[in-house]
């Protein structure tokens, strides 16, 4: 089924245009702090930045810490009532431990389903990104933590265990494990056993979304491979779950798999006969 927003959104600066949702207008690509600082962004982010008070005793330790040598790449999105809540937070932590603004890089990325959770000049592209916010440490060009959508603990808790090279384990656990099999070319294998990795992932799968956004992220990137091998994880994992025999039918239909996309929506139908989706689906399918 299309992906469920709840679980889930050469330009080498920030643009901006209308979305599909009326007037609602989305940042996209490259952009700066001062573009956040002025509507239609500045309401949410202006509010957030001042709402919030960082631990002062941890801003200390993050001052008398190795931060200053690392850099920050900010993958968000200016339509995720996440990033609009933990962007201006991050900010100012980063702020508040005198962080050099010239070491934060800013992403904005898109919601839209055909280019989901990229920006217009794929600056996102091979950071494993699946939820956003996503905010990724480097040093010296080599990425040595990063917090996925929200905090462990807090924001400078974390961003302290980052720089003081801690043991930190972000949220989603899911996708680092992802990230490692997409690296090593594991699920571009035909014969991979999505139950075998399944087994994998149980111990770290919290909810059916988790893979489900993976799924469509790799499947905007045209990832049809590695894209049908998460959503079958993730059915193995939820088999009971209709939204994810409808998400691995849809991967299979772009793959050009009919038969096995007619499979899987037949199978949506038999988890819930009042599907109108999956219907739909079969009958556009039946008729190629």
């Amino acid at each position: 089924m299309k992906m469920r927003l709840s679980v889930l959104m050469p330009l080498l600066c920030a643009s901006m245009f209308l979305g599909a949702q009326g007037t609602h207008t989305k940042l996209l690509g490259k952009c700066s702090i001062n573009e956040l600082k002025k509507e239609p962004y500045a309401s949410w982010y202006n509010a957030n930045y001042a709402a919030y008070a960082p631990n002062q005793d941890i801003v200390k330790k993050l001052k008398a810490s190795d931060l200053g040598k690392l850099d920050v790449k900010i993958v968000f999105g200016s339509w995720c009532g996440d990033s609009k809540r933990e962007v201006p937070r991050m900010m100012k932590v980063l702020h508040a431990a005198s962080f050099n603004e010239k070491n934060i890089q800013l992403i904005a990325v898109d919601d839209s389903l055909d280019v989901y959770k990229q920006a217009p000049g794929r600056e996102e592209r091979g950071l494993g990104v699946y939820r956003v916010p996503t905010f990724i440490f480097y040093e010296k060009g080599k990425e040595v933590g990063r917090i996925v959508e929200f905090a462990v603990e807090s924001i400078e808790r974390d961003v302290f265990k980052i720089a003081n090279r801690e043991t930190y384990v972000p949220n989603y656990q899911v996708y680092s494990q992802i990230n490692q099999w997409l690296a090593t070319g594991l699920l571009q294998d035909p014969n991979i056993s999505a139950r075998g990795l399944a087994a994998q992932l149980k111990p770290v799968s919290n909810s059916e979304s988790e893979l489900n956004a993976c799924g469509y992220v790799l499947m905007a990137q045209g990832a049809l491979q590695e894209s049908i091998v998460v959503l079958g994880i993730n059915a193995t994992l939820y088999p009971g779950s209709a939204n994810c025999w409808d998400s691995l039918g849809e991967a299979y239909a772009k793959a050009n798999q009919k038969e096995r996309a007619i499979e899987m929506y037949e199978y949506v139908l038999q988890l819930d006969p009042q599907s109108t989706n999956a219907k739909e689906q079969l009958e556009k399918l039946r008729k190629q």
